[in-house]
């Protein structure tokens, strides 16, 4: 999971992340529930890496063995906050 913070008063997105999860099986069959499923992920990741309260964007992609991005399934906003 690619993983950006929103910072509102540049209004653009700042990289933070590279979020490693396995996908859970059966995978998610929309949107919403792979909305659930990464917010799960993020929640561990933040609360575990102390991140500061806000919004976070996240594009989830299924990569290949060297890393690359094979192909996304899905995208959002997740607001976190401590």
């Amino acid at each position: 999971m690619d993983v950006h913070m929103w910072h509102p008063l540049r209004g653009n997105l700042h990289p933070i992340a590279d979020v490693e999860c396995e996908t859970p099986e059966p995978a998610p069959a929309n949107p919403a529930e792979w909305h659930d499923w990464a917010g799960d992920c993020l929640r561990e990741v933040a609360d575990k890496d102390n991140w500061q309260s806000g919004r976070y964007h996240f594009t989830i992609q299924e990569r290949d063995d060297a890393g690359r991005s094979v192909d996304e399934l899905a995208q959002g906003f997740w607001e976190w906050a401590t």
